[in-house]
Parts: C-alpha cells; structure tokens; sequence
C-alpha cells in the first residue's frame, strides 16, 4: 500500500462517527507510525541505491555488506506492507461488529401466522418454531393459506421502521426466508422474486442464493446456522446477515415494497424444523 493509499485509509477513519474518539484515535496513531517508518526506510533505500551507482572502486566484501543492508530494508518494508493491511483488517471488523450492533437495537419479537402456514407445517404452541411434517395436517380451508410451496408468515406486518430477527436453520438443507409484500400469491407454485413480492435468501443443497432475477449466488466463508434478517423499510432494503461470523451475505436495495411486508420462511426439507430465535434471550 502505496503513500496514497495510507492517506485515502487516515482519512476514511478520521471522517467516522460511528467509532469512539478512543479507537479512531487508536487507528490513527498506527497508521501514521507506519507512514513514518515507510518513509525513512525508503529515504534510506533510494540513499543506498545512489551511493552503488557512484564510481567507485569498492572491495567485494563491502559491496556484499551494502546489498545485504539493502535487502534487509526492503523486507522491513514489506513487513510494513503488511501492517498496514493488518490495520485495514481491523478497521473493517470494526465496521462490520458496528453494523452487528446496530442491527440489534432493533430486534422484534416474531411470531409465525399459523393461518398462513402450509398443511405439511407444525407451528409449535409458542408460534416461534415450525417443522416440514411428511404427511399433511387437517387445517380449516383459508385463502391466505399456502397451498403448494411450504411457506408461512409471520404474524405481523411492518409498513414503517426498522426491524431485526434471526432464524436458527437448524438442518435443513433447502429453505428460504426474508420478507413478503402481503399481497403475494398463496396458492399454487410461487417464484421468488422481488418482482413477485418476495426479498429472500435461501440454500438449496449447498449452495446460497439470493433470489433475485436471476438468482444471485452468494459465496459464504463459514456455513451460518443463523440468518439474522434486517429490514429498513424507510431505506427500502432488506440486509441478511451470516450470525456464525457476523457477516453480510445478501442486500436488496430499492426495494418496491408498496404496504406492509411480513417475515417470511419456506422450508422444503421433510422432517426438519425452523426457528425463530429470541435474540434477548440468546443474548
């Protein structure tokens, strides 16, 4: 990383607000050490490199020593290289931990609409949980029902705010989840799309996908055994977090949601569960 480089990384630090005047200040202090050293380092390379180029006649022993000077300064500055890259590693882990804050200041309390719910879910009795039965149940008929793809909604629909909850997969294979404009298609084959109504991500065998138009593929670096989903309605976006390592996976931006848009989960997988987590709780 290049002078230009350090400069652009001081700047985008000393320009946060989301940070203690402590950790800027920390940040600041290592990048500037490091800007320091560089400098000198390279000043004394660039002196060493004239000095071979004067004419001179020099012993072969010095000559060896002077290189061997020179190639220890350049690896000092390839380590400083790489210490620089160690503080834009902590910056960004600093944004994403931030970001995994903020989220949770707006954790709801999510419940799953069991008239809603396809006739191969269980909803358990506190409405948090749900599993693909193989066999259907008998549930009085109900036009919001879904009746060909495994779905339910949650109970309540957000038209307003932010909100933030998390889904345990648990070991299923072949789910997806998000939110859902209330107006969606109940009955017959669905397709999930924001053009549809839906925002979501989902894992078909080993593979995540946002479902976008076409699919996005979303590369994971840690399988997540909890999405956290984050709705900004005011923004129009919907963000999904890895909860294993806290990292964003998928966000729709520009989101047409038109009306009040509820928490949405399908699980294909037969004889597996779903579950709403109680963040407070888990906290």
């Amino acid at each position: 990383m290049g002078r230009k480089s350090l400069k652009k990384l001081m700047e985008e630090v000393s320009k946060r607000k989301d940070i203690s005047e402590e950790e800027k200040e920390s940040l600041m202090a290592k990048i500037r050490k490091v800007d320091e050293e560089k400098d000198e380092l390279v000043a004394e390379i660039e002196g060493q490199e004239k000095k071979k180029k004067i004419p001179e006649i020099v012993d072969s022993g010095k000559e060896k020593h002077n290189e061997e000077e020179l190639q220890t300064l350049r690896s000092r500055v390839d380590e400083l290289q790489i210490e620089v890259g160690r503080i834009q590693k902590e910056n960004n882990e600093l944004k994403v931990e931030l970001n995994w804050r903020r989220t949770h200041k707006y954790a709801d309390d999510i419940t799953l609409d069991a008239g809603t719910a396809h006739p191969n879910f269980s909803i358990a009795g506190d409405q948090k949980s749900l599993k693909h039965e193989a066999q259907p149940e008998k549930v009085l008929p109900n036009p919001e029902r879904f009746d060909s793809t495994v779905c339910v909604l949650g109970s309540e629909g957000f038209s307003s705010g932010k909100h933030y909850w998390e889904v345990d997969v648990m070991s299923s294979t072949d789910w997806d989840l998000g939110v859902a404009r209330k107006s969606i298609q109940r009955k017959g084959k669905l397709s999930l799309s924001p053009k549809e109504g839906f925002w979501a991500l989902g894992l078909s065998g080993r593979d995540y996908w946002a479902r976008t138009d076409p699919w996005t593929r979303v590369m994971v670096q840690k399988k997540p055994k909890k999405i956290g989903v984050y709705l900004s309605y005011q923004d129009k976006q919907v963000t999904f977090f890895s909860v294993t390592d806290r990292s964003v996976l998928f966000t729709f931006n520009n989101c047409s949601f038109s009306g009040a848009v509820y928490p949405f989960l399908k699980n294909s997988h037969k004889e597996t569960a779903m579950r709403i987590c109680s963040i407070r709780e888990d906290e």
